[in-house]
């Protein structure tokens, strides 16, 4: 990792550890646990429709034309 990361003294931060990151670089993180969120979020609803018999299965994409 290139980001340069540093760390706060205890007293400053009365006892928690905090780290100082980049902004650009937070909000790339912030970007990819949204992302995330989303797919996991999409997954756990295909899950639910397909064990409440929602879903097609298909052997080919031919099907749906």
């Amino acid at each position: 990792m290139d980001t340069p990361i540093i760390t706060i003294p205890s007293k400053l931060s009365k006892g928690e550890e905090l780290v100082v990151v980049r902004r650009r670089d937070f909000d790339i993180f912030q970007n990819w646990r949204q992302e995330v969120k989303d797919a996991l979020a999409k997954i756990g609803r295909g899950r639910k429709e397909y064990r409440a018999q929602k879903t097609i299965s298909v052997l080919s994409p031919r099907v749906f034309r």
